[in-house]
């Protein structure tokens, strides 16, 4: 077992050779700075994958230890590792390639243990994948009718805003006209790419029967998007109270406050509704 974790160790060094450029940025990208501009929620899905993880070692590891060699599987990982090394390397996709890499080696050496590893990075990857294609395929429309929605909103509480498609513009109580662009990325796909993988990893560990967790998930979802709206509307607000520095300042910073206790509420709902479904199933069952 020693030596097939030394092999796999060595063999993740030699495919983190082909990501140089990985190591460059990552201080970078995890500098205040970087963590500001890029975003903080997929290194938060990331680590609670790789904790996710460690806490299912006890189910994993018996199956490492009865690994052997498998040639379905060696082709399988080299695939994975082929991908890893020949797809484009973009800053969005670079750390889930690499591991993509990790994980074709992981496949190779310990095959039998390959389903949880695999699951995990594929909920990590949507995390990063999905913001992007929802930004590209309907970024644009998304954010002309969120700017719209945005305006009507603060209008009612008496805010004069303008919207003319993706801009916004008011003035502010100093008497200074306003201007800022609700982009694709303003819209919230990232927030939900989090969403979604918090949920599936809720639902890796303490299920809900089937037509219970498809409700869940659309209150959820709904919740996560009507978050949104709430965050810029709240920037708007700030803008106007306190002029442009207010308005970056909430920009940049709020979401850190309302995704978590968003989701604080959202989980105790979801684990209320577990409980419940435990408890019926316990009531029902016949005494032996």
């Amino acid at each position: 077992m020693k030596i097939k974790l030394i092999v796999w160790a060595v063999g993740c060094a030699v495919v983190a050779l082909f990501f140089g450029e990985l190591w460059g940025k990552l201080w970078e990208w995890l500098s205040p700075a970087g963590l500001q501009s890029h975003g903080v929620f997929h290194w938060g899905v990331l680590g609670l994958c790789i904790l996710w993880l460690w806490l299912k070692r006890k189910d994993i590891w018996p199956r490492m230890q009865s690994s052997h060699f498998s040639l379905p599987h060696v082709l399988a990982g080299a695939s994975l590792i082929a991908l890893s090394i020949l797809l484009p390397q973009s800053d969005d996709f670079l750390v889930f390639l690499m591991l993509v890499g990790w994980l074709g080696l992981f496949v190779i050496v310990f095959n039998r243990a390959w389903v949880i590893p695999s699951v995990l990075l594929a909920i990590y990857g949507f995390s990063v994948v999905f913001p992007i294609f929802a930004m590209t395929v309907i970024g644009g429309p998304s954010a002309t009718v969120v700017a719209a929605t945005v305006a009507f909103i603060t209008g009612l509480f008496g805010i004069p805003v303008v919207s003319h498609g993706m801009t916004l513009q008011f003035t502010s109580l100093d008497g200074n006209v306003i201007t800022t662009a609700i982009t694709p990325g303003c819209v919230g796909y990232a927030t939900i790419g989090v969403f979604i993988a918090l949920f599936a990893l809720m639902m890796l560990d303490i299920r809900l029967p089937l037509k219970k967790a498809w409700y869940m998930f659309l209150v959820g979802l709904a919740g996560t998007w009507l978050l949104n709206h709430i965050r810029l509307t709240l920037t708007i607000v700030a803008g106007y109270f306190w002029g442009l520095g207010g308005l970056d300042t909430v920009h940049y910073n709020i979401n850190y406050v309302l995704f978590p206790l968003w989701y604080a509420l959202f989980a105790y709902i979801y684990l209320r509704q577990t409980g419940w479904s435990v408890s019926a199933v316990r009531k029902d069952k016949p005494l032996e």
